[in-house]
C-alpha cells in the first residue's frame, strides 16, 4: 500500500538531506539521498515510513551487489543487525504477559542447559530485566559472524567453544550497577527462552512475534537468505568492497540474526505505539511502557529499546550494524509515525544519520514555552560546573562556571541558542513542577538539575 502524501513528501525530504546532522538543524549543505549513496559508496538503501492510522510508504534504491545485482525493492531484506534485539525484547516481553517469565527473577531458574557463571566460577544473580536492558554486566561483545562452513552452536558462543571467535560469556561487571551495551546479553536471553519453552529460537520468534505482527518478509533462521524466492541484499564493507559469501551467519541470532525489510520492522514500532496507548491486542500499556522507560536513571536505554526522550525530539526503536550492514527503525509516538531504512554497507551510518535527522524535523513534537521566570535559576551539571539562568530585558541570560553571562537566543518550540557556540538549550518541567536543563552539543545532551527552591 502506497500513500501519495507520504511518497510525495519523502521525494522532497530525501531531495534534500543535510550533510552535517550533529546541531539538529538543517544547514545550507544539503544532497539527495542519491549524491549521499555515491559519497559514501552504498550499494542499496531500503526505506519505509509508516502510520499508526495504516498509511504506509516504502521503496527502494540503488542495488542488491553482487555479480548478478538488482534493484533494491521494498520487499528487498537486509540484515537487520541490533534491531534484532528489540524485536526479541518485544517476544520475551510476550512471554513475560504469559507468565512464562518474571522480569525480576534469576535467571538462572530459567536455564536448564547452560549457567551464567563469573570469572571465578561462582554463580551471580541476574534478571531477564537486566538482560533485556544491558545492565547485567556480561562480557563486552560485538558479534562479527562468520562463515558459513565455521559457524559454531549458541552454546558454543556461551562457553567461547569451538570455532567461536568471542570469548566466553561471563559476569563481569556488578550486576544492575550501570548500562553496558554487548550483544552477550541477548545470547542468554535467546537459551533462557529457548531453555523456558522448548522450542528453537527462530520457529518461537514466528510464532510469537513475526506472525501476529504480520512481519512475512523477516526470519531469524539463518538460511532464509537462501530460501526466500527474491533476492537478498548483500552486504559490504566500507568502500564497497563486498563481504564473502554476501553476508556473515549469526548464531548469536536474539543479539543480531534478523532478516527483515524496513515496512516489516515499522510495524513492530508502530505496534509497540499502539500498546503504549493501550490500543494493542498483542502487549500491554504496563509492559510497553517499561521497553520505553529508561531502565538506569538518566539512561538512554529501555528494555531492548534506545530512547531519544528529550524536549522536541521524542523517539524509540533501536539502531544496527553488523559487518556489512547498517540500518535504524524508530517511531515518533507524539505523531504515531515510524520510520525504518537498511543499507547494504558498513559506511552507511552517515546516510542514515541524515535520513533521520529528515524524519526528526517532521515528526518531532515541540514542547511548549515556559514562562521566563519560571526557568530562572540554578542549574548544575555536575558539582563544580553550575550554570546560571537569569532574566534580563525580557531576555535569558546564561552563565556556566565563570564564563561572562550571554544573552540566549530563542528559537521555535522552546528552544534557545548560544550565540556563539554549538550550543542548545532546552528546559523540561518535572513531575514535581521543577525544570531541568538539557545542554546538546555536537549531537549529545547533558541535563542539568535546577537548585532552586521555588516557594508558590
Amino acid at each position: 500500500m502506497e500513500d501519495v502524501d507520504l511518497s510525495q513528501e519523502w521525494a522532497l525530504l530525501l531531495g534534500e538531506l543535510d550533510r552535517h546532522v550533529s546541531s539538529g538543524r538543517l544547514s545550507p549543505d544539503t544532497a539527495t539521498l542519491s549524491d549521499l549513496m555515491r559519497t559514501y559508496q552504498v550499494p542499496g538503501v531500503s526505506i519505509a515510513v509508516g502510520h499508526v492510522s495504516g498509511r504506509l510508504w516504502a521503496s527502494g534504491y540503488g542495488v542488491t551487489g553482487g555479480e548478478a545485482s538488482t534493484p533494491v525493492t521494498a520487499g528487498t531484506a537486509f540484515a537487520a543487525c541490533s534491531i534484532s534485539k528489540h524485536v526479541a525484547a518485544f517476544g520475551a516481553l510476550l512471554l513475560v504477559q504469559d507468565g512464562v517469565l518474571d522480569l525480576d527473577a534469576d535467571i538462572s531458574g530459567y536455564l536448564t542447559s547452560w549457567q551464567l557463571l563469573d570469572r571465578a566460577g561462582q554463580r551471580t544473580r541476574v534478571t531477564v530485566r537486566q538482560l533485556l536492558a544491558h545492565t547485567a554486566g556480561l562480557s563486552d561483545t560485538w558479534y562479527r559472524g562468520y562463515a558459513a562452513d565455521r559457524v559454531p552452536s549458541l552454546l558454543q558462543v556461551l562457553e567461547g567453544g569451538g570455532s567461536t571467535t568471542t570469548p566466553p560469556v561471563r559476569s563481569t561487571l556488578l550486576p544492575g550497577s550501570r548500562f553496558r551495551y554487548s550483544g552477550s546479553h541477548y545470547s542468554v536471553l535467546q537459551q533462557l527462552m529457548v531453555d523456558v519453552t522448548g522450542t528453537p529460537f527462530e520457529d518461537l520468534m514466528r510464532s510469537l512475534v513475526l506472525e501476529p505482527v504480520a512481519m512475512a518478509d523477516s526470519s531469524f533462521d539463518q538460511q532464509f537468505p537462501h530460501q526466500r524466492q527474491h533476492p537478498v541484499a548483500r552486504g559490504h564493507h566500507g568502500g564497497g568492497t563486498g563481504v564473502p559469501g554476501g553476508w556473515r551467519v549469526q548464531p548469536e541470532t536474539a543479539a543480531a540474526g534478523l532478516w527483515s525489510t524496513p515496512t516489516d520492522l515499522l510495524r513492530l514500532d508502530l505496534e509497540i505505539a499502539r500498546a503504549a496507548s493501550g490500543d494493542s491486542k498483542l502487549l500491554s500499556r504496563d509492559l510497553a511502557t517499561e521497553m520505553w522507560s529508561p531502565q538506569i536513571p538518566g539512561g538512554v536505554y529501555g528494555l531492548g529499546t534506545e530512547l531519544a526522550d528529550r524536549a522536541g525530539c521524542r523517539r524509540f526503536g533501536h539502531t544496527g550494524q553488523n559487518v556489512g550492514y547498517t540500518c535504524f527503525s524508530y517511531v515518533w509516538p507524539d505523531s504515531g509515525t515510524a520510520v525504518a531504512a537498511m543499507t547494504n554497507s558498513e559506511d552507511g551510518w552517515e546516510l542514515l544519520a541524515s535520513i533521520r535527522a529528515a524524519a526528526d524535523r517532521r515528526y518531532a513534537t515541540d514542547v511548549s514555552v515556559e514562562p521566563l521566570g519560571d526557568v530562572a535559576g540554578r542549574y548544575v551539571l555536575r558539582d563544580d560546573y553550575p550554570i546560571d539562568i537569569a532574566v534580563s530585558d525580557g531576555h535569558l541570560t546564561f552563565s556556566a562556571a565563570a564564563q561572562q553571562p550571554v544573552a540566549l537566543l530563542a528559537e521555535p518550540g522552546g528552544r534557545y541558542l548560544h550565540p556563539g557556540l554549538d550550543l542548545e538549550v532546552r528546559f523540561v518541567q518535572t513531575g514535581d513542577q521543577h525544570h531541568v536543563l538539557e545542554l546538546r552539543q555536537e549531537g549529545v545532551t547533558q541535563t542539568a538539575s535546577n537548585l532552586t527552591v521555588r516557594n508558590d
